[in-house]
């Protein structure tokens, strides 16, 4: 199933020919992104559907029909025996084990080899890794105090504490003078494409009050049943919205200062039979986007990544970045814009989750939120 949600964007205050540009712009990238996301969906669909007739191909018809069978009823028996009041002193952890021996024992009074099994799995994950591989242009952010010589040669605001608002304005008449944006912002842009087959669900939560600078997202997948081969991922973003007349005609250069308030991986799984596995993907970006017909893409600096691959019953909790800690990006825009012309720039975060399952239960969600301190702008050199 795949669901494109149209974006939600402000661009009111703007100057007329600003928000001419950058409406005509955001909706190619809705377009482009529809045409991007049904792609995604009917290759998912494709991969998922292969991989179950492997399966079926390799355990057979009536081998397949009795496992799904089996493990149906197995499910009912853990179930009815964890009832009070006698499951109330039942253990929970041995009812799993002896449903999944029943599923091993299965498989063996077959012939049919578990390893033959997961080495279809792994082909699935594979190849849908590179179904959901993040699109754009993508490069490192950075951490600010572990890279403070970068940070002071990017911009002559940098030998000032910007962040607490003491800075002049650059008084040069250069084509490539920098400008510097702080909150107050009144402009906004948001959006989430989820794509997902009929086990997950997915859903989202977007933070955004424009005024302080404040963006975040947090994204959720949800797989409580998993059959044979199942599929998620969840794409959204959040980013405060300004304009900016170029001096010169070029690339648009950014310089984001964003301080980070939450950045938490979570990720539950739960392994329903020996044989199972699982791959979950959750990134996070600081984001660029010049909404101008010109621009093709947002650009994105990738900020925190979790990747784990799982055949078990495992938790992760991973929290990489420190918050109340400023990060930047340094970003240009996937195209040029013309001298003289106001166009909307969009400055956020964007999180992109995807998980792929076989019998493995999903539970994942990502916390991100960021208060963009500063945004710098300039016509790159």
């Amino acid at each position: 199933m795949v669901s494109t949600c149209k974006a939600v964007r402000n661009f009111r205050q703007f100057p007329v020919e600003a928000q001419r540009s950058a409406e005509a712009a955001a909706e190619e990238r809705e377009q482009r992104l529809r045409k991007i996301t049904t792609k995604r969906s009917s290759k998912a669909a494709k991969l998922s559907a292969e991989a179950s007739h492997r399966l079926r191909r390799l355990l057979g018809d009536d081998n397949w029909a009795d496992l799904r069978e089996l493990m149906q009823q197995e499910r009912m028996t853990v179930r009815d025996l964890l009832q009070p009041p006698q499951g109330l002193e039942s253990s929970y952890d041995k009812l799993n084990k002896a449903r999944k021996r029943k599923a091993d024992a299965f498989l063996r009074s077959r012939d049919v080899r578990r390893d033959a099994i997961v080495a279809i799995a792994e082909d699935y994950h594979e190849a849908m890794a590179d179904v959901f591989a993040a699109d754009g242009n993508i490069s490192p952010g950075f951490h600010l105090s572990n890279n403070l010589d970068k940070w002071l040669s990017l911009s002559p605001f940098h030998d000032r504490a910007l962040p607490w608002g003491v800075f002049e304005p650059d008084d040069s008449q250069g084509p490539h003078r920098w400008e510097v944006f702080r909150p107050p912002f009144f402009g906004f842009n948001f959006g989430f494409v989820p794509v997902h087959n009929d086990n997950f669900v997915v859903d989202r939560i977007h933070t955004l009050n424009p005024s302080v600078g404040d963006v975040g997202i947090s994204i959720t997948m949800e797989d409580s049943d998993a059959g044979d081969f199942d599929y998620a991922s969840g794409d959204a973003f959040s980013a405060i919205a300004f304009a900016f007349v170029p001096p010169t005609t070029g690339l648009v250069e950014v310089l984001i200062d964003a301080q980070c308030v939450e950045a938490t991986h979570r990720l539950d799984t739960e392994d329903e039979w020996g044989w199972s596995n699982s791959h979950t993907t959750q990134q996070n970006f600081l984001m660029l986007d010049v909404l101008h017909p010109n621009v093709s893409e947002p650009s994105y600096a990738e900020m925190s990544t979790l990747d784990e691959k799982t055949d078990d019953d495992e938790s992760f909790l991973q929290e990489k970045l420190t918050r109340g800690t400023h990060y930047f990006a340094q970003l240009f825009s996937a195209g040029p814009v013309p001298a003289g012309q106001s166009v909307v720039v969009c400055a956020g975060t964007r999180s992109f989750d995807k998980s792929g399952t076989n019998d493995v239960s999903i539970d994942s969600t990502s916390d991100f939120r960021w208060f963009i301190s500063s945004v710098e702008v300039r016509i790159s050199p």
